[in-house]
């Protein structure tokens, strides 16, 4: 019975081992990620080209396929917009204006690559600048993704295929008479602090008929007109009828008093200059109160202390008296006696 019992706890034991599905190896659901490298990611020396009216120019580009497999790869001219904080270019498909269109002067050869892993192309960018082209900035990228849709990444769980573009910026100056205009907006500090950092901001607004990069720098004066620090602010491109914001902190501690700063922005060919100014307050209130505060106290010791001393002193004089007093009757009584 035993034997019976043990046997059939064995089989039991196997039908359910059996029944147990091995685990899967986990998998990811994402393709790999495409990885493409251009160069450079800004086209020019100075990360500008410059041209005149009627020419044509040429520069490179190269893109390189940093993954394992072999790609094919589709290179495209597009114009780009600059989102609303001013530094991120964003292509874009339908037509911009002309007056900064660049797109369609450019002609990329050859403008499809077959790459193997790890291999790079070049390709030529050839610009042709219109005879009657208006002086000024243009800009456009020059676009570059994978041209096989199998080679389209996949969003996990989104649904939606999100495709690895990179690219190379152009930005092209055509000579010729070019206004150059821009002003400072909202220039301004934390109008009261009682300690530092205290913090700025400011916003460039660039009417130019080109992109502006000025050189910026802010000079502190305290109350008495002497200058107690300069800051030196980065420079950054700010696009055609766009603005940008600034913003950063002067790293000054301790301070006492009105301290006014003055911002000045030097742009474009002509050296053209902007200023402005704000003004704020540094005062360290609460130290200042228990400053206050504890000179009333050590005064108002000082004071009670006093009138203890005082108030010591009467009653000691007032015993010298009375002792005075008893002394001059005791020599007074013999006297009397006779």
């Amino acid at each position: 019975m035993k034997k019976t019992l043990l046997a059939f706890f064995i089989v039991l034991s196997l039908i359910a081992i059996a029944r147990i599905k091995p685990a899967k190896a986990q998998t990811s659901n994402v393709a790999d990620a495409v990885s493409l490298v251009v160069m450079p990611p800004r086209a020019g020396d100075e990360g500008q080209l410059r041209a005149a009216p009627g020419e044509t120019i040429q520069t490179t580009v190269r893109i390189r396929n940093a993954t394992n497999k072999t790609m094919t790869l589709r290179s495209y001219a597009l114009d780009f917009i600059v989102k609303e904080d001013g530094r991120t270019p964003i292509p874009v498909q339908e037509s911009v204006t002309n007056r900064w269109s660049l797109a369609h002067w450019m002609t990329i050869v050859p403008n499809k690559h077959t790459l193997a892993p790890k291999e790079t192309a070049e390709m030529a960018v050839v610009i042709e600048i219109p005879e009657d082209a208006m002086p000024g900035g243009r800009y456009a990228m020059v676009l570059h993704e994978p041209a096989n849709p199998d080679d389209i990444t996949q969003a996990e769980g989104s649904g939606t295929g999100v495709t690895q573009r990179v690219g190379t910026l152009f930005y092209v100056v055509v000579d010729g008479p070019i206004n150059e205009e821009a002003y400072i907006r909202e220039f301004k500090f934390n109008k009261f602090q009682e300690f530092g950092p205290v913090p700025y901001s400011f916003t460039i607004r660039n009417q130019s008929d080109i992109h502006i990069r000025p050189r910026m720098s802010i000079d502190i004066f305290n109350m008495l007109g002497q200058k107690s620090d300069s800051i030196e602010v980065e420079p950054q491109n700010v696009f055609p009828l766009n603005s940008r914001d600034f913003a950063g902190k002067w790293d000054k501690i301790w301070g006492f008093g009105l301290y006014t700063a003055k911002l000045t922005a030097s742009y474009g060919d002509t050296g053209q200059v902007i200023v402005d100014t704000a003004s704020f307050w540094i005062i360290p209130v609460r130290i200042i109160l228990s400053i206050f505060f504890g000179g009333v106290l050590i005064a108002a010791i000082v004071m009670a202390i006093k009138r203890h001393a005082e108030k010591k002193y009467q009653l000691e004089q007032e015993k010298v008296r009375e002792l005075q007093m008893e002394l001059d009757q005791s020599k007074q009584e013999p006297e009397l006696k006779k």
